[in-house]
């Protein structure tokens, strides 16, 4: 597995807005909105976008992923490897050292022990690091002494049970980030949660933290951008309100300002928005977007596999997309790679096949001892697009599956709202974005293991999700496999892509983009405009 980065290499023209203009300091500041301030900087735990991309800036290993998305070497001076693959020895750089706290007298030393000590802190039970599956080829992982150790204060070894040539790139994920563990101790389980108790060795250091954001510094260097602020989105929902129903006068207030023009704006430095958006500005297009209905099987209604193909495969049938949207042939979005190749480049649409949607839908119907459909609901996020994209749906269904009272009543959420209505079980049909949070497709589809979401269970689909999860190369074939019992099952149905971009500001360059997350580490990050 290897995690590649794109690379976000923007030369433009000068902006005269403030966001390039550092606070209280020489060189250029770049800002990010989130949906969330982070709570907690514990690279150990870091899993959503907002505290990834603060640790990541904060904190640096033994090696980092660079434009090119390959692992160079960051707090390692050199490293070697044995002939069998399976043992890694790094020597650490001299006068390695963690950013001094303010009010704090003490000065903790960074040393090989403390790479061992995070490490270990990602198998411990109670810190539920979302990271142990990542390491789960080091020796000890599934118990007993795990296979990090260091001889000296500069050296650090990893043994591994099978050789593994992503292993230099997973080094330079949050979980393998250096801890102290006398620091980590004095903190009485408090470690990362306020800035007193957050103590990081990261080209950038951790200078405000409040509701509002995090503000990074670093001292000024040539053209690099000096500080990163991390800010609450406060423009609420980007999607323009849906118009009121005829006859009825409501009052409307200003949509917000989508990525691309708050960028333009000046208002942050970069952002993601619809690929078609982003203009005349530098952008990155990625596709990492599959959206879905998901059916409730517990539902007596929505219980046949037959009934849930043949509803899914009626929804494909929509013709007018949004912007940016496409037709799905797979779950799994093209973005994403298995072994250094596009999988969906790889293994083609695995979509299953319906004939006959009416007749599959009576024959479900039938099954479960029922004539017609009643009273189902159908959920969908809100936004004028989703509306007008569930609508759509719904006059497909009537069309075709009629004869059934395919009349399904229609509820807008906010998106937060709808994952967790869905994730509680508490929802008859919805409509969702899958966006994954790594490259990886096997942990892609893991979600969807033991009856999530849906309460659709297979033990086929698990124990090939088992098989898979062992795997440090895993066959994009194999996963096919997978992805095609899921998709067999009818508990879940892809419609289409999204296509996104990451939209720069113009005169920046040398950002290291993952739009798994997304990520930004603006390690080499630059601003070159006058």
């Amino acid at each position: 597995m290897r995690f590649h980065r794109i690379l976000c290499i923007l030369l433009c023209l000068v902006l005269t807005a403030g966001f390039l203009t550092g606070c209280g300091s020489s060189g250029a500041s770049f800002t990010w909105r989130v949906d969330h301030v982070p709570a907690n900087l514990d690279p150990q735990i870091a899993q959503e976008s907002p505290e990834r991309i603060a640790v990541t800036n904060l904190y640096r290993g033994l090696t980092r992923i660079d434009e090119n998305g390959d692992a160079v070497l960051d707090c390692a001076e050199s490293y070697t490897v044995s002939e069998d693959g399976l043992t890694y020895t790094f020597t650490l750089k001299e006068d390695l050292a963690y950013t001094k706290l303010k009010k704090h007298e003490k000065e903790y030393p960074l040393t090989a022990a403390d790479f061992v000590f995070g490490m270990e802190r990602v198998f411990r039970e109670e810190t539920n690091s979302p990271y142990r599956e990542l390491f789960s080829n080091l020796k000890g992982a599934e118990g007993g002494t795990l296979g990090v150790s260091a001889p000296d204060e500069r050296t650090v070894v990893y043994q591994l049970n099978a050789p593994d040539p992503a292993f230099l790139e997973k080094l330079a994920q949050p979980g393998a980030m250096p801890c102290n563990e006398e620091f980590f101790e004095h903190s009485a389980g408090a470690y990362g949660l306020s800035a007193a108790t957050t103590l990081a060795n990261g080209h950038f250091y951790l200078y405000n933290w409040n509701e509002n954001g995090l503000f990074l510094r670093r001292n000024a260097s040539g053209s690099l951008i000096t500080s990163l602020r991390i800010v609450l989105d406060t423009t609420a929902q980007s999607t323009p309100t849906p118009a009121p129903a005829s006859g009825t006068s409501v009052a409307q207030s200003e949509p917000a300002a989508t990525g691309a023009a708050a960028v333009a704006a000046g208002d942050v430095t970069a952002a993601i928005d619809e690929a078609s958006s982003a203009g005349s500005l530098p952008s990155i297009p990625y596709t990492a977007t599959t959206w879905a209905l998901v059916f409730n099987c517990e539902d007596k209604q929505l219980a046949s596999q037959n009934v849930r193909l043949a509803l899914g495969a009626s929804a494909m049938g929509i013709e007018t997309l949004p912007a940016g949207f496409s037709t799905a042939d797979g779950l799994i979005p093209p973005a994403m790679e298995v072994n250094g190749s596009g999988y969906r480049d790889t293994v083609g649409g695995q979509m299953p096949t319906v004939s006959d949607v009416k007749e599959s839908c009576r024959a479900g119907l039938s099954e479960a001892g029922l004539q017609q459909f009643s009273g189902i609901q159908v959920l969908y996020p809100e936004g004028a697009d989703y509306q007008a994209l569930i609508e759509q749906i719904s006059q497909q269904w009537q069309k075709e599956l009629g004869a059934f009272s395919a009349y399904f009543t229609l509820k807008a959420m906010p998106l937060d709202e709808l994952e967790s209505t869905v994730a509680e079980g508490d929802y008859q049909i919805a409509l969702l974005p899958f966006s994954p949070s790594s490259e990886d497709c096997v942990t892609f589809l893991q979600q969807f293991a033991d009856g999530a979401f849906t309460g659709w269970e297979s033990a086929g689909f698990d124990s090939q999700l088992r098989q898979l999860a062992g795997q440090l190369a895993p066959d994009a074939g194999q996963i096919a496999q997978a992805e095609q019992t899921l998709l067999a099952g009818g508990a879940i149905a892809p419609l289409w892509y999204q296509d996104q971009a990451l939209v720069m500001a113009q005169g920046v360059e040398h950002v290291v983009f993952d739009p798994f997350g997304p990520v930004l580490d603006l390690t080499w990050a630059t601003y070159t405009g006058g």
